[in-house]
């Protein structure tokens, strides 16, 4: 970090340059890959007596696949983390065993990589925020489109109705 970054972290926000906030999307990506990697690979070695991070070639070919169908998945950019998604991109028996192999990592991912694990478990919370935000968002619009609608058809009995 030289002086000119210093300089520019003393600097009040509203003057430091804006990020554009697709960079960090894509970053979440990548992020997510090598959380996906690394779970396996804590997986693998505890459960299928394998070491140094290498994988069975059970684990390679269904890691294979996860990373394939991660990088066609529907959402593009904006990917919610697998395990928050409302689709999953593989099928019934890919989709359990990984979730198997994700949940069966936790402890050791927590042992292993233990800044990786808060990471993620801070990014899982920030999307679940995002979603009920969404959520909300659709309801209160609902919401309004109901009441129109239902002023419109007092105007419209009124106008029917003159007393």
């Amino acid at each position: 970090m030289g002086i000119m970054d210093k300089m520019r972290n003393l600097l009040p926000e509203r003057f430091r340059k804006k990020k554009d906030p697709a960079t960090g999307l894509k970053e979440n990506r990548t992020k997510e890959k090598e959380n996906i990697k690394t779970s396996f690979a804590v997986y693998c070695n505890g459960h299928h007596d394998t070491k140094d991070g290498k994988l069975c070639p059970k684990c390679t070919a269904l890691l294979t696949t996860v990373l394939l169908k991660f990088g066609r998945c529907k959402y593009g950019i904006t990917k919610p983390l697998c395990d928050h998604c409302d689709e999953m991109c593989f099928g019934d028996t890919q989709n359990k065993t990984f979730m198997e192999i994700m949940d069966g990592s936790r402890k050791g991912m927590l042992v292993r990589h233990p800044m990786m694990t808060v990471r993620h478990k801070i990014t899982g919370i920030g999307v679940e925020y995002a979603k009920q935000k969404q959520n909300d968002a659709a309801e209160q619009k609902e919401e309004g489109r109901l009441k129109a609608k239902a002023a419109k058809a007092r105007k419209r009995k009124a106008r029917r109705n003159p007393k």
